[in-house]
């Protein structure tokens, strides 16, 4: 998300991909499973991917750091000095503010992404976990870039390997083992990116076989869903799930190009949150942590409604609240310069 990709139309789908991939994060924060059993198979995958296929060694380690410091860090400093505030204020007005600070600064230090209980209390601080994964997961990666291709294979699957297996011992602080996971899913964005100019010369025929051999991949992992929680380093039937997330950000990616030919207007809505995708996902987990939707709309279940028909109203009105906030702050001056959009 933390990747800022170049007002150049060529790769506008690539921002229509990421916006498709928020709005479907939100989606898969309602704790609905024939929602997440679709979602989870690519929202968080596909922006390690993209991140990954933008990763060169053209820029120097320590520049890279400070510029991923800048681009990830900062934000997820900012939005959890936003999350204490306005949970310490919630707490204020219901009689308990300590209690509040104590559990989202301790939240905010720790960095995991859901809480724990085993061998300790780690309460999670939310989505942001990926802010925080995408900064380790870009470090091991960029480093890695330094070895031939024999190394950095080999590298790359320890690194998988040490977040994916350490888990099992007890949750690391700052997200670090979700961020080995995500190398991963970087390094094959970035192969897919050196190797961008042989797959041109592919024949049609071929690839429309890739093509419909992904759909049909994709649409079995759907159906035989178990999990695929990256928050939890959690790969699900390990290396066939993993190839058929792939072959599912593949498919977000070509609906993406075609979206940005066939119809214009919903591309550029789509491009315009993809480009802020950082942004929403900042604001998004201060929503999550701090609106009590399910409580909010008991009225309607009261009233009579479904809970389909409730499910179906909080869905409007997180997009609308989290998508309108994000516009909002997009035109803020000092809101773009901290997030390091360019003007």
């Amino acid at each position: 998300m933390q990747e800022k990709v170049l007002e150049n139309k060529r790769l506008q789908y690539i921002d229509i991909a990421k916006g498709i991939a928020m709005i479907c994060i939100i989606l898969g924060h309602m704790g609905n499973a024939n929602i997440n059993r679709v979602v989870f198979t690519f929202h968080v995958p596909i922006f390690f991917f993209i991140t990954g296929y933008f990763i060169s060694d053209k820029c120097e380690v320590n520049i890279f750091v400070r510029n991923k410091v800048r681009t990830l860090i900062i934000p997820y400093i900012i939005t959890c000095l936003a999350i204490v505030i306005i949970a310490t204020l919630q707490g204020a007005i219901c009689g308990d503010a300590i209690v509040e600070i104590k559990k989202w600064s301790y939240a905010s230090v720790y960095g995991a992404g859901d809480s724990y209980t085993n061998p300790f209390y780690i309460p999670g601080i939310g989505a942001i976990w990926f802010l925080l994964a995408t900064f380790w997961g870009s470090i091991f990666l960029r480093i890695s870039l330094n070895f031939n291709k024999y190394i950095r294979l080999f590298s790359i699957a320890v690194i998988f390997a040490i977040g994916y297996y350490s888990r099992k011992l007890f949750w690391f602080p700052l997200s670090i083992q979700a961020g080995a996971c995500a190398t991963l899913f970087m390094y094959m964005g970035n192969l897919l990116n050196l190797t961008k100019d042989i797959i041109k010369e592919i024949p049609n025929e071929v690839k429309k076989f890739g093509i419909g051999f992904a759909m049909v991949t994709w649409y079995f992992f759907i159906k035989d869903f178990q999990s695929f929680w990256l928050v939890h380093c959690d790969i699900g039937r390990g290396i066939v799930d993993i190839f058929g997330s792939m072959c599912a950000c593949a498919m977000v990616i070509l609906i993406s190009r075609t979206i940005d030919i066939k119809t214009k207007k919903i591309s550029n809505v789509l491009a315009y949150f993809g480009r802020y995708s950082l942004l929403i996902l900042c604001v998004h987990v201060i929503e999550l942590n701090l609106v009590l939707w399910w409580k909010i709309t008991d009225k309607i279940i009261i009233m009579g409604g479904t809970e389909e028909i409730r499910l179906m109203v909080i869905i409007i009105c997180k997009l609308i609240l989290d998508l309108g906030i994000t516009y909002i702050l997009s035109k803020i001056t000092f809101v773009r310069k901290i997030f390091g959009y360019k003007n």
